[in-house]
């Protein structure tokens, strides 16, 4: 049994090769150390590598510059709309939502902001090579405040969304594998750009996600403070670095608690004093300043602070939302993802793209906001109310102003830019289209039809009013008083002309509903509705509203785009006939919408240009509509329930609230004032009808 035991402790026959262990020494242990950190690091090496090809990262560290620089975005007129990041475009894999954002040079940010930022966040940049060896233990250990700002860079841009930042997954494995893969990439990114670059893209992609999805110095600082990134004092600089542990701490609403608020507001105090006296230690900043900094009473603009004592004894004695704060988005906030569609539809890849000009207008653009989020002169929508209007021009389809409100918040996701999306039934506004079409087969504005019981159908067709006239009314008057009878006489034998120009102009038939397509059944965005009314001014052409006017690569390079795709819809005589017929809608006796009349102000100031329109409610009055068009513009408002689940308040379709929001085209500037009659057009009892003789005929319509 001795022999068998000794045979299991030593398997190997005795050898002179074989001798009995050495006594560990100093020397021992310490190549034994480094043979451990030399393993270490192989290991961490071979880690990063495989996480970077795996992630991809290497190709987008490569091209970071690029890929971080915001797509410029300006109206036509070349007044800037806000600016358009890169997250999530295209195929790439980035958790990190859209955000407003703008990049500003290093020496457009106070140097304030910039000591503050590297003093507390890795105050050895300017020494190390993207990797602090001094601080990796500790990141390796806990996870968190080893990173170097280069590292930082990498993992809120490059590595988003693979690991465990920015996802719901969680685990030592994954944080090993993130801060591997920093590791390897940090180094590659400050040769590839060299220090000042890397912390000019690291100030701007800053993560700001608690202060309404902000990032970067630019939009922190006009955010908390209102002011320039190059005007930022230290104390505010240090307020804004304390934060970045935890941006979202700095949100606070009516609801908050008020000892909730105030032990909130306080915490960021704290991490402001801890900044500043970072700064002091390390000799960045002078007794005087540190002073200064510390007894300043900070009021950021969401917050209402109230202090107590002075100097070092400054303390916070209560804090709680400021009731008065607005942060309203750039125009383009909005509107981002669907120019990032329109990139990507003409072949360009967002990108290479560096700067846009879009068709739209400013000034329109930020005065259609206005109306639409409720601040205009309709007041704000009830709960569950949302609301999508859009401006186009006549002239090729530009896309003026668009804008919707999601629950008195705009959004950047395109399903809830209910201008573009909400394909609601469209209701009455479908008429002008009827009767143009009616118009390229031999009707005309002063064709009289009975207003009396009709039927389409086993349905029995009623006015809105509940009334019939009982006599013979023109075209015209039927579509100023909005006569469901007279479109469905007229409709009827017509429909499979309406049902070619509905498709050709982009509306879809809603299967569930046997009604009449002269009552709107049809379904349609109010974008595409714009459209429609648009063709009436542009002599029968309809044009595919687009964003783009212009587009230029990074290197300042115009890019292609594709011309501006119209179709012929009407001859230009019924063009010209169904503009009368909408502008009779307004000044007529028999108007439904006499509100739209130019006063006598707007006629002395030259605003006067011939306006017409023609609303439009669905019977269980889930939708309330209204589209408009001038010389120059069509305009288009939805309001209702997306989901049409819910009615309009009695009180929005009683005041043709929608309506009213077209009278915003009177206030635009126009350079047509007026729209020429075509050859073949003559008056007869102030209504526009073709010459005698003359039938005209529309084109085939084009489905898109």
């Amino acid at each position: 049994m001795l022999r068998i035991w000794e045979r299991w402790r030593n398997p190997w026959p005795r050898s002179p090769f074989l001798r009995r262990p050495a006594p560990w020494t100093l020397r021992r242990v310490l190549r034994a150390a480094l043979a451990w950190v030399g393993a270490a690091t192989v290991g961490m090496i071979a880690l990063g590598v495989a996480g970077a090809v795996g992630t991809g990262a290497l190709g987008r560290v490569w091209n970071l510059r690029a890929e971080l620089r915001p797509i410029e975005v300006v109206d036509r007129r070349g007044e800037p709309l806000g600016v358009i990041d890169h997250c999530r475009a295209g195929n790439a894999v980035n958790a990190v939502p859209c955000r407003e954002s703008l990049s500003v040079p290093l020496t457009g940010v106070s140097e304030a902001f910039l000591l503050a930022y590297v003093a507390k966040e890795d105050v050895r940049f300017f020494s190390h090579v993207g990797v602090d060896l001094g601080r990796l233990p500790r990141a390796l250990l806990s996870g968190a405040g080893g990173s170097t700002i280069t590292m930082q860079l990498l993992k809120n841009n490059v590595l988003a969304g693979h690991f465990d930042y920015d996802t719901d997954r969680r685990g030592p494995l994954l944080t090993l594998t993130r801060k591997a893969t920093e590791f390897v990439l940090a180094p590659v990114v400050t040769w590839r750009y060299g220090r000042r670059e890397v912390l000019a893209m690291s100030v701007n992609s800053l993560p700001w996600i608690g202060i309404g999805q902000r990032k970067g110095v630019y939009d922190a600082a006009r955010a908390v403070f209102g002011v320039e990134p190059a005007d930022l004092t230290l104390a505010q600089s240090a307020f804004l670095v304390g934060l970045l542990p935890a941006p979202g701490r700095y949100l606070v609403t009516d609801t908050t608690p008020p000892e909730t608020a105030t032990a909130r507001f306080r915490w960021m105090r704290r991490q402001q004093l801890v900044t500043l006296e970072i700064l002091r230690s390390h000799g960045l900043i002078g007794q005087g300043e540190y002073l200064e900094a510390v007894s300043t009473p900070l009021q950021p603009r969401l917050w209402r602070a109230e202090y107590a004592g002075s100097g070092t004894d400054l303390r916070v004695v209560q804090a709680a939302r400021n009731p008065a704060y607005t942060n309203e988005p750039e125009p383009v906030w909005a509107m981002q993802e669907l120019v990032r569609r329109e990139l990507r539809a003409a072949g360009l890849d967002p990108k290479r793209v560096g700067r846009v000009v879009l068709t739209v207008d400013a000034a329109a653009q930020a005065a259609l906001t206005r109306r639409v989020t409720g601040e205009g002169a309709t007041g704000p929508r009830p709960t569950g109310v949302a609301e999508g209007a859009a401006i186009v021009d006549v002239r090729g389809g530009g896309i003026v102003a668009l804008a919707s409100s999601t629950g008195g918040n705009q959004s950047s996701d395109a399903g809830r830019q209910w201008a573009v999306s909400a394909l609601r039934p469209v209701a009455s506004t479908v008429k002008p289209l009827l009767y143009a079409a009616a118009f390229g087969d031999g009707l005309t504005q002063l064709s009289a039809f009975p207003d009396q019981a009709t039927r389409y159908g086993s349905q029995a067709i009623r006015n809105s009013s509940g009334t019939f006239l009982g006599r013979a009314v023109t075209v015209r008057e039927a579509n100023a008083s909005s006569l469901n009878t007279v479109a469905v006489q007229v409709g009827t034998p017509r429909e499979k002309a309406l049902r070619a120009v509905l498709d050709a102009a982009g509306y879809q038939e809603d299967a569930s509903n046997r009604s009449s397509p002269s009552l709107g059944t049809y379904r349609a965005a109010p974008l595409d509705v714009a459209a429609a009314y648009a063709s009436f001014a542009g002599g029968g052409l309809l044009c595919r509203p687009h964003l783009l006017a212009e587009v230029t690569d990074t290197g300042g390079r115009p890019l292609p785009l594709p011309r501006p795709d119209c179709q012929p819809l009407w001859d230009e005589v019924v063009a010209f006939e169904a503009f009368d017929l909408l502008t009779a809608a307004v000044s007529t006796d028999a108007s439904h919408v006499p509100f739209l009349r130019p006063s006598l102000l707007q006629r002395l100031q030259g605003r006067s240009m011939p306006l017409g329109a023609k609303s439009g409610t669905t019977d269980d009055v889930n939708d309330t509509w209204c589209a408009a068009v001038t010389p120059q513009y069509a305009m288009a408002v939805w309001i209702g329930d997306p989901e049409g689940r819910q009615s309009v308040p009695v009180t929005l379709y009683r005041e043709q609230t929608a309506c009213r929001e077209v009278a915003l085209l009177r206030e635009l500037p126009h350079e047509r004032r007026s729209l020429d009659a075509p050859p073949g057009i003559t008056r007869v009892a102030g209504a526009a009808v073709p010459i005698s003789g003359l039938n005209p005929r529309n084109p085939a319509p084009v489905a898109p």
